[in-house]
């Protein structure tokens, strides 16, 4: 034998089916006939499998004779010791392989089913036209007593073989069909888990994917800071349970009928998940459950990283919301919620400050992204307007500058904002947007209109952008409301529908007049419905007092 047509190492069903598929590529241009095929492919498998079941790898070589008329394969353990070869011979040619065939996994085993199959079928074919000929030779010898012995011992022959090719055949397709359950069942799974962003959906998910398909009961411990790890009231030590995860290998589970794996994120222990069953497990499940453990544990991995950030990001976003500074004769209420769902938190901000001439800047702002990077970017945003302010006081002017500063400094991140300018007790209010939604005014009647502004387009667009200034009248007992867009999108549903949704609803509330704060917290109630948050959620109110009374304390975001 010469250079290696083959060389690969198996550790799982899959990788036997993609190596019995590599193989079956070598014996495709030889002259080899598809029963001495399908014995020699079927060989390599069960030997390969059978070495999977006992130590979890093999490997597999198919090399050629000197000569090139002969094949051998030879199947092998983990220390290179030979445990199976067979040698087929053929004049043709031999292809060359140097791993697993081209193409997606599931494509590779389904052309693979194809070929056994087209194999078999041939076979069939084959058995079809002997029983044809004895069926001849039946006629021919129908006169004497050993002819007709020799039809019966052709046809129990014919019989035979055809039966035993069916079963061949049989048996791979159900290998094949196996694998393919297999693997798209890790496929699934895989997707089910890495789109959880959450520890407890992930938790919530394995009951789903594994009872009672693989089995009967599913318990996981996670690591806590404490060092330990535990199920709900059920702490329990790090060491032990690591120590009783090493004590069971694959190859002990089908005495056992129960298993613990750790679940790694690299040389990290996250936590161990419990597995149990009425009967033992098979080597073939073990296999596919070793492998969702990793997908498992990268999915807890993604999801604690993902709650740290967001945890950080909603901490540094409160941080950098101001309270709300004394106003006569204008009422101020604010509010900010953080998004509960998703990695959506970080970026929607308000704020309001005084100016050296008595007036007050105020300004609702929502930049895009979200995270840690979109809350650093709020507060610089934030800090730069209150700095431009001191020297200029047209909302339009103000969002220009914001407008070079962010593209200055973030090409790749934009903004919308609403800037208002007022003093206390003047009802003339002047504003500027930047493709943001446009406000909402409501009279002491309840009802309510847009106050539309020629919007110069986001903040931080690489192009000049040219913003106006807009002046409305706040008479007493109305008030203007200005918020971002988490407060008004919803999935599948046109953002307009839900600025109606916000119009009916800040109008329909009685409590504006005598009870602002209240007022404040049934819009948000009403419009969020109890759901969870997929967005940040801002809000800030200007209520033009009746008469010239303290201003209505902001009250804390919450």
């Amino acid at each position: 034998m010469r250079e290696p047509l083959l060389r690969c190492r198996v550790c799982s069903v899959v990788d036997v089916a993609l190596a019995r598929a590599a193989l079956a590529l070598v014996l495709e241009p030889a002259d080899v006939s598809d029963e001495e095929a399908l014995q020699f492919l079927g060989g390599v498998a069960a030997w390969a499998l059978g070495e999977i079941g006992r130590r979890g790898e093999a490997g597999v070589v198919a090399e050629r004779s000197e000569d090139g008329t002969a094949l051998r394969a030879t199947v092998a353990d983990g220390s290179g010791a030979v445990l199976w070869s067979a040698v087929i011979e053929s004049p043709g040619p031999w292809a060359p392989v140097g791993a697993a065939p081209a193409g997606s996994e599931v494509e590779t085993l389904a052309a693979e089913l194809l070929r056994t199959s087209g194999r078999a079928g041939s076979i069939a074919a084959l058995a079809v036209e002997r029983s044809r000929e004895l069926a001849w030779h039946q006629r021919e010898l129908e006169d004497t007593n050993q002819g007709v012995l020799a039809l019966h011992a052709g046809l129990a022959e014919a019989s035979d073989e055809q039966q035993r090719l069916l079963m061949a055949e049989r048996e791979a397709r159900d290998e094949a069909e196996t694998a393919r359950n297999r693997l798209t069942f890790l496929s699934a799974a895989g997707a089910r888990l890495m789109t959880s962003l959450t520890r407890a959906e992930i938790l919530a998910t394995l009951d789903g994917l594994l009872v009672p398909r693989y089995a009967h009961g599913v318990h996981v411990w996670l690591c806590g800071e404490d060092g330990n790890l535990g199920e709900a009231d059920t702490p329990v030590s790090r060491t032990a349970l690591v120590a009783w995860t090493r004590r069971q290998p694959v190859d002990e589970l089908a005495e056992r009928g129960e298993l613990g794996l750790p679940l790694m994120a690299g040389p990290e222990l996250l936590g161990v998940m419990a597995l149990s069953r009425r009967e033992p497990v098979s080597s073939d499940d073990g296999v596919v459950l070793v492998e969702l453990s990793r997908r498992v544990a990268a999915s807890l991995d993604n999801a604690r990283r993902f709650e740290r950030e967001r945890d950080t990001a909603t901490a540094l976003q409160r941080a950098m919301l101001t309270e709300l500074p004394d106003t006569p004769g204008t009422g101020l209420i604010a509010r900010y919620l953080p998004a509960t769902r998703g990695m959506n938190v970080g970026g929607d901000w308000y704020d309001v400050f005084p100016r050296a001439d008595g007036e007050f800047i105020g300004v609702v702002g929502d930049v895009t992204g979200h995270g840690i990077h979109a809350a650093v970017m709020m507060g610089q945003l934030r800090t730069a307007l209150r700095a431009y302010a001191l020297e200029e006081r047209s909302p339009a002017v103000l969002l220009g500058r914001l407008h070079r500063f962010l593209d200055h400094l973030e090409p790749d991140l934009f903004a919308t904002a609403v800037i208002v300018r007022f003093r206390p007790g003047d009802p003339a209010v002047v504003m500027a947007g930047a493709g943001h939604p446009s406000p909402l005014l409501r009279d002491r009647t309840g009802a309510v209109h847009t106050v539309e502004l020629r919007s110069g387009g986001m903040l931080g667009l690489p192009t000049d952008l040219t913003f106006t200034d807009h002046t409305v009248e706040l008479p007493p007992g109305s008030a203007l409301l200005l918020y971002t867009d988490g407060l008004v999108e919803r999935r599948g549903e046109l953002i307009d529908d839900g600025i109606g949704r916000l119009a009916e609803s800040f109008g329909g509330s009685s409590h504006w007049l005598s009870a602002p704060q209240t007022g404040a917290d049934e819009l948000l109630d009403t419009m969020l419905d109890h759901e969870d948050c997929d967005d940040d959620v801002c809000l800030l109110v200007f209520l033009a007092a009746d008469t010239d009374a303290e201003a209505v304390p902001g009250g804390p975001a919450r």
